[in-house]
């Protein structure tokens, strides 16, 4: 009998021991749950950061990409100087010039509604008073809110116009560029044309 107690005594205590354990297991099993829980939350908070952090980098680059567009059609739309003082270049004007006989190459400045033309002559051609008619009219063809058309042959005159459009199409600052232009064209053009 005494062995049956000890052998009953002991099955309980292993039967105990097991029942302890799986409790122990299972509040185990329960911390190890909310821990992997935790674990997720954070790991999903880390995610939804760096989704928020990219979305702001991306937002900032677009930002950054529309100022410089803008910045570049500002620049390319704008001519130089501010209302006073701008000066835009009359490309197509200027190649329908090129194309009257008797003219070799020319530019056009136009600014505050008078357009100046910067004309070579072919080899043994003078400019005509016919000639710098048919410039004006092709001039104001172009832009008909010209008023005043200003043509001079002069070769400093030519070769400065001439490097303006160069540097400016280049994309080369001009500075001092107006005051010379103002000061070369109130010698060079008493009369409009």
């Amino acid at each position: 009998m005494k062995r049956q107690s000890i052998a009953a005594i002991a099955t309980v205590l292993v039967t105990a021991s097991m029942f302890a354990a799986g409790c122990a297991n299972n509040a185990n099993n329960g911390q190890m749950r909310q821990q992997g829980t935790q674990m997720q939350q954070n790991q999903n908070q880390q995610n939804q950061n760096q989704q928020n952090q990219n979305q702001q980098n991306q937002n900032q680059q677009n930002q950054n990409q529309q100022n410089q567009n803008q910045q570049n059609q500002n620049q390319q739309a704008q001519p130089l100087g501010n209302m006073d003082n701008r000066i835009q270049i009359a490309n197509q004007a200027a190649q329908k010039i090129a194309d009257i006989d008797g003219v070799n190459q020319a530019n056009v400045l136009v600014t505050n509604r008078n357009a100046y033309v910067a004309a070579s002559m072919d080899t043994n051609q003078q400019l005509t008073s016919e000639i710098e008619k048919r410039i004006a009219d092709q001039v104001r063809a172009d832009d008909p809110n010209i008023q005043n058309v200003y043509v001079s042959t002069n070769p400093q005159f030519v070769d400065r116009v001439n490097s303006y459009v160069t540097e400016a199409g280049q994309g080369r600052p001009v500075a001092g560029f107006f005051d010379q232009f103002n000061e070369m064209t109130q010698k060079l053009f008493p009369n409009a044309r």
